[in-house]
Order: C-alpha cells, then sequence, then structure tokens
C-alpha cells in the first residue's frame, strides 16, 4: 500500500529545492566575483603596458577591459549603481560642462581646449558609479590581488638579479620589437637606469611599466597586510621588491597617509607605532645589506630644492602658473578641458593632476573633484587604504587619466572587503566585513 505524500512532505522537498537553487545561486555569484576580480587585475597589472597611443596619448587596455566587466558585472547581478556615486558624479559632471562650454563660448588667447579630454575624464570617472551587489564576493579582492602582487614582487627581485648574468628584461618593445604597436611603453620611463651613465636598471616588477608603479603596488600590499588584515608573513617579500625599484614614490604616498590615519582614532596609534618601528628597523637592516639602494632613495627626499628633478616637476613646477593666474576671476570655473598642456607658457615635463585640475576646471571644479574622488572610496572599515588611495592620487604624476592605477584603486576600495564571516577590530569598533 503506497503512502499518500503529505503536506509535510511538500513542505521539505520545497524546503530542499530552495536551499539547492540558493546555494547553485550562491556558487555562481561567488564564480563571477572571482571572474570580475581576476580580469580587472590582469587588465591593470599584467598588462599595464598595453594600450593604444591615438594622437600621443596613451589609452591602456584597462580602460575599455574594466568597463566591459562592469556592464557585465551590471547583466549577471554582481555590480549595482551606487546610489552616493551617481549623485557625486553628476555633480562633478555638471561642473566640467560648464568650464567646457565657457572656454567654447568665451575663450582665452592663451589657451586652447579639448573637448576629449572632458570626455575621457567622464568616460574614466563614470566607473566610480558602479559597485557590488550583495551578491558579490568582496573578500576574493583583497585575496586576489595578494596574490598577484606576490608574484609581480617576487619577479621584480627575480629580474633585478638576472640582469647580472646578462638576461636584461625591463622593456617589452626593446625584447620583442613585434609588440610595439600595442604598447605604450614608450611614453614612460621604459629604460629605468640608476642614474646617468649607470648600466644598472631599478626594477620594475617585470609587468609594471615603470619602478615607480611598483613601488606604489608593493606599498598598497603592505598595507592591506598590515593594517587590514593584521598580517606580516609576507612583508619581507614587499620590502625587499621595493627596495630594488629604488623609488620613494611608494614611500611617500604611505608616509602623508599614515599620519591622518593615526589621527582618525587613538587606538590606531598602536597600529602606526608598531608600523613605525618596524619601519625604522627595516630600514636599519636595508642599510647594512643593501647600502647603495637605500641610499640612493634617501637622497631624493631633497629633489624639491633643485628644478631638475623629477619632484621639483611633480610638485613645485606645476603650480608656478597657477600662481601666476590666481588673481584672475577666471581661476573659479577654469580655461577648459586641455588647457593645461596647451597654455602659451606649459613646460614639457611638468604634470600634477590637482594642478591640471585646477587650471581646466577652476576652484569650483577641483572641489567637485575631490568630492567625487573621496566620497566615492572612502569606507571607514578600510580607512587607511581610502586614505592612501587618496595620497596615491595627489603624489603620482599624471594620475588623473592612468587608469592602471585608477582602475586598480576603484577596485580595492570601492569593492574590496575582508572575509564576511570575520568580525574585524577597526577604529575600535568591531564591524562585519
Amino acid at each position: 500500500m503506497t503512502t499518500m505524500p503529505t503536506s509535510r512532505d511538500h513542505a521539505l522537498r520545497y524546503d530542499a529545492l530552495r536551499d539547492g537553487i540558493a546555494a547553485d545561486a550562491q556558487d555562481q555569484s561567488e564564480r563571477n566575483s572571482r571572474i570580475f576580480v581576476h580580469g580587472t587585475l590582469i587588465a591593470c597589472l599584467i598588462l599595464q603596458r598595453f594600450g593604444a597611443m591615438p594622437g600621443g596619448s596613451a589609452v591602456f587596455i584597462s580602460l575599455p577591459a574594466f568597463g566591459l566587466l562592469l556592464g557585465w558585472g551590471l547583466s549577471s547581478g554582481i555590480a549595482t549603481l551606487r546610489p552616493r556615486g551617481v549623485a557625486l558624479y553628476l555633480a562633478f559632471a555638471a561642473c566640467t560642462l560648464i568650464s567646457t562650454l565657457i572656454a567654447l563660448t568665451t575663450p582665452d588667447g592663451r589657451f586652447g581646449t579639448s573637448v576629449s579630454s572632458v570626455v575621457a575624464i567622464l568616460v574614466t570617472y563614470g566607473f566610480t558609479m558602479i559597485g557590488p551587489s550583495v551578491r558579490f564576493d568582496r573578500a576574493t579582492v583583497f585575496r586576489l590581488f595578494l596574490a598577484y602582487t606576490r608574484v609581480i614582487a617576487a619577479a621584480g627581485i627575480v629580474q633585478w638579479l638576472v640582469q647580472f648574468v646578462g638576461i636584461r628584461i625591463f622593456s617589452f618593445m626593446v625584447t620583442v620589437p613585434a609588440l610595439k604597436p600595442v604598447l605604450v611603453e614608450q611614453l614612460y620611463n621604459f629604460n629605468p637606469i640608476m642614474h646617468y651613465g649607470s648600466t644598472v636598471m631599478r626594477s620594475n616588477g617585470f609587468f609594471l611599466l615603470e619602478p615607480s608603479m611598483l613601488s606604489q603596488t608593493l606599498v598598497i600590499a603592505v598595507v592591506i597586510e598590515y593594517f587590514i588584515l593584521g598580517r606580516v608573513k609576507y612583508l619581507p617579500l614587499y620590502l625587499v621588491s621595493y627596495i630594488l625599484s629604488f623609488s620613494g614614490t611608494g614611500a611617500l604616498s604611505l608616509a602623508l597617509a599614515v599620519p591622518f590615519y593615526a589621527c582618525l582614532s587613538a587606538r590606531n596609534f598602536g597600529r602606526v607605532a608598531g608600523f613605525l618601528i618596524a619601519g625604522v628597523v627595516a630600514l636599519a637592516l636595508g642599510s647594512i645589506v643593501f647600502p647603495e639602494q637605500i641610499g640612493s632613495i634617501l637622497g631624493r627626499t631633497n629633489e624639491l630644492s633643485y628644478s631638475g628633478s623629477s619632484g621639483y616637476a611633480r610638485f613645485i613646477g606645476p603650480f608656478l602658473p597657477i600662481a601666476e593666474l590666481s588673481h584672475e576671476a577666471r581661476i573659479l570655473v577654469g580655461w577648459g578641458p586641455g588647457a593645461t598642456e596647451r597654455y602659451l607658457y606649459f613646460k614639457e615635463g611638468t604634470g600634477n593632476s590637482i594642478a591640471k585640475l585646477i587650471t581646466d576646471y577652476g576652484a569650483i571644479g577641483i572641489t567637485a573633484f575631490m568630492a567625487m574622488f573621496v566620497g566615492t572610496l572612502w569606507r571607514r572599515e578600510i580607512a587607511i587604504l581610502s586614505v592612501l588611495a587618496l595620497t596615491t592620487f595627489i603624489i603620482g604624476g599624471g594620475y588623473l587619466l592612468f587608469t592602471p592605477m585608477l582602475v586598480l584603486l576603484f577596485l580595492l576600495c570601492i569593492w574590496g572587503g575582508v572575509p564576511s564571516d570575520a568580525a574585524v577590530a577597526i577604529d575600535g569598533d568591531v564591524r562585519p566585513a
């Protein structure tokens, strides 16, 4: 005799089916999250040298790649529009369009304009309007970024060492000339010698464009490992690789970020104090093991004092024209997109994103931009990383449209997070990630 299924049996089967569908959906979301993060990291790190140069300017592969990944993320459900990001972006976009309209209708003979410049900015920063949905696995971001960075750090060490046995791969277009049409290396320091007349190259991590990019990427990894995840295991790897880059840019961005982070909460002082002590010890040991390398990095601290240095060209030179123009009423709205490079007295080799924003879009434009940049990247639970993103942008030379670094910062600050099943103590509070 057969037994008819009861309502309880139907309920149990329904629950099992529902749980199975939910588990499959969760697995699919996790797979999609990994694909999204892998694709983004490959585009902005591994393929950083690749792109095109229309009109003599660089368009990196990370720009269209990230745009396509965001579109796929929206269609697959792991991404969504961020209301705050949309509002801040639209406010900045309005300022840029007003400045462009004024520049086109009331031109200044000292400046030129470029509509493609404002289009590039609006497209690039439009990425900040999109962020992760509840289906996105935030923990994937930090985990995979650190895995990629460890590979790059190790590659940088090997790259520096093997040059002494005749294997020198610091430029893809020099090593494989056939790749030159799809590379943007020639616009950057593809021949990173120690100093004029030297035959020793500084490490660029093999995949990255310049030693400076290696130093900044390693510093970001250090911040995530130590301040966010509370780990020190891989810090020696990052430190050695950093030393061989002979670059002070990453250290400078960290030096600017750490004091501000320490001021956010009294409990942060302990972390910062421990980090500073470890840094002093590492510097002392490095001075013994790598005296030339440490001396070269420390020797760049006085670059601002002479006009021929890269530091002067990045932090002093770009603001000299602004000082001369500051008394004009036009400084409020700027002289239009592309005005910086088309100013009659513009000097090649000087570049600073903040100075360009002031000249192109004025005091109002730079205010709207900083509100957008800080407002979209700031998250209290990863405050140190958000602050580091700001200092990296400020001190980076010409980072306004340098999409490899911008996309990386967008990914880490907007999309990243610690494992969802862990509670982490941040700023004195225990918060779910």
